[in-house]
């Protein structure tokens, strides 16, 4: 039977006024000079009455409940629940979003995908006239594993920014648990198995929770065994860390009541030998087209490349693929690919282009294979990328200059500015700075290989880099401000691209910015240009901002992946 539990409604009423100030001048029997007695000849003024109270707006009032789908749940269990509100109000409460409460340890942990759906704040909006109700349900972990209960709690907001209603629902949590214990060996001769002489003694490894935090910790004996006891029942992540020389890579354990055994698996170092390349098989796609690209592994080393995964997009960019589903044995998921010695093996891997690599002007892949999460900076690394041609961007910037101590940045008029790309046509627009420093190009094809010279007036001179490098992102309505600082001198002015008489005729190609920069690819370590960008954010253009963003072909390596559980 399904509990319910913490229904909530939130009266709607209006602010009080605010009381009259408080004067805080001393008391005095003596009237200030500046005010005035009243004459005794004239009768006192009237008092006014009180100005009435300025009404307030009327806000919603949202009532809540939290239904969990059984009475209780193991550790190991996902706890999960329908989460009901009703307007019950007079008013339309729209933009609704939940704040769910995380401080406390028996505060149940919802992740953010799919979490709560589109009571996510910046997701789609979520309006409830007056008498209107929706159910979403939501799946949530137990975060403190010795709690006998788990609460999800919080406050609703809606665009008013003010709180409409509030929610609280309490389960009961059992522990069981399952006995851990384990071999762990050093895979020597990279058969991926354990075999005589692989032993390992003395290594420490931990089991974290992945939804607290909870860890156990045990060292291996002589004979490689290892014992964690009785852990209760969950999932645990380990390894992704480097000890007496061996790789162990992330893996995540899930731990059932009974015995658990395991067999820990350390790797040698990559030590170069793995090579990697990715190439598309197109040169152009379009958003929602389904894009195969051919990924090369090589191992020119002498043993075995054993549980080989691919890591992608760790910057999480919105147009660059992930390498997950579509990916096969290199998916993380899985427990990998083998290179044998010598060996050259080629992949077919597949994803969706995403919607918004129309913004940018091309799809990329970049990713870095090696055992899971362990030993990254030196892992393979390759990236590539395809042109997705159609979107419509805008390059919009100022030069300015110092105008003295203390006083603001003033526009310089007058600087010739020329946007350049890639392509037959290389010039894509020039303009002249107006008396603000301002200039801009507007219906620009979006993409990374653009660049910007300035040919500022006599006597003035480009700060930092000249040309710059820059990345146009649309949409054309969403276009950031590039700044771009000059200082009195001389310097000599860039050597501007000629334009091709046949320029505009049949059969000249026109820049794509978009367009592939080729299969590239390395045994380890990272590399790339800087590109500055001109999109949603404000960014000064000098040599440390460039220095800074090295992109390393357009995408950078970032956060940690989530691996698949071992069973």
């Amino acid at each position: 039977m399904a509990a319910l539990t913490g229904v909530f409604a939130t009266p709607a009423l209006a602010d009080p006024e605010p009381s009259a100030p408080v004067s805080t001048a001393p008391a005095t029997s003596e009237a200030p000079e500046s005010s005035t007695a009243p004459s005794p000849s004239v009768p006192p003024a009237e008092s006014s009455a009180p100005a009435a109270p300025k009404p307030q707006a009327e806000r919603a009032n949202i009532e809540a409940s939290v239904v969990f789908d059984k009475p209780s749940y193991r550790t190991d269990e996902d706890v999960r629940f329908t989460f009901k509100i009703k307007n019950v109000g007079t008013v339309d409460s729209t933009g609704i979003w939940v704040s769910q409460s995380f401080s406390e340890p028996t505060d149940l942990v919802v992740p953010y995908e799919p979490g709560w759906g589109p009571l996510v704040l910046g997701r789609e909006k979520k309006n409830l006239k007056p008498g209107e109700s929706f159910e979403l349900p939501v799946t949530g972990k137990v975060k403190d594993l010795e709690n006998a209960s788990a609460v999800v709690q919080g406050i609703i907001f809606d665009d008013s920014s003010f709180m409409v209603g509030r929610f609280s629902g309490t389960t009961k949590i059992t522990k069981e648990t399952g006995r851990v214990t384990g071999v762990v060996y050093g895979d020597k001769n990279g058969s991926g198995t354990l075999d005589d002489g692989e032993k390992l003694d003395g290594v420490t490894l931990t089991l974290h929770y992945n939804n607290g935090p909870t860890k156990f910790t045990a060292t291996s004996d002589a004979d490689g065994r290892i014992e964690f006891g009785d852990v209760p029942a969950a999932e645990y992540r380990f390894g992704g860390e480097v000890i007496k020389g061996w790789l162990f890579p992330a893996k995540l354990v899930k731990i059932e009541p009974g015995e658990k055994n395991l067999l820990l698996r350390g790797s040698p170092p990559l030590n170069g030998a793995l090579k990697a390349s990715l190439a598309f098989a197109k040169d152009t796609y379009q958003p929602g087209e389904t894009a195969h690209v051919t990924v090369t592994l090589t191992n020119s080393g002498t043993i075995p490349l054993t549980g080989i995964v691919a890591a992608c997009n760790r910057a999480g960019a919105d147009h660059a693929f992930n390498g997950r589903s579509g990916w096969g044995e290199l998916d993380s998921d899985t427990d990998g690919a083998t290179i044998a010695p010598g060996q050259t093996r080629t992949f077919d891997v597949s994803e969706k282009v995403p919607d918004a690599s129309l913004n940018v002007g091309y799809v990329g892949v970049e990713c870095d294979f090696g055992y899971g999460e362990v030993d990254i900076d030196n892992h393979a690394t390759a990236h590539a990328r395809a042109a997705v041609p159609g979107g419509v961007a805008s390059v919009i910037g100022d030069v300015v200059h110092n105008a003295g101590p203390d006083k603001p940045r003033e526009g310089l008029s007058g600087v010739k500015v020329i946007l350049v790309s890639k392509g037959d046509c290389p010039v894509a627009g020039e303009t002249t700075t107006d008396e603000k420093g301002h200039f801009e190009f507007r219906k620009v094809a979006p993409g990374p290989d653009y660049s910007l010279y300035f040919l500022p007036p006599q006597g003035w001179r480009i700060k930092y880099d000249n040309p710059t490098s820059i990345l146009v992102v649309g949409p054309e309505d969403n276009a950031g401000r590039t700044f771009v600082e000059a200082e009195k001198g001389e310097a000599p002015l860039p050597a501007v691209p000629a334009q091709p008489s046949t320029c505009g005729k049949p059969g000249t190609t026109t820049p794509v910015p978009g367009a592939p920069g080729g299969e590239q690819g390395s045994g380890g370590g990272q590399g790339g240009s800087g590109l500055a960008s001109t999109g949603a954010d404000v960014l000064w253009l000098g040599a440390l901002a460039l220095a800074a963003l090295g992109l390393g072909g357009a995408l950078m390596f970032g956060a940690r992946r989530r691996r698949r559980p071992v069973e």
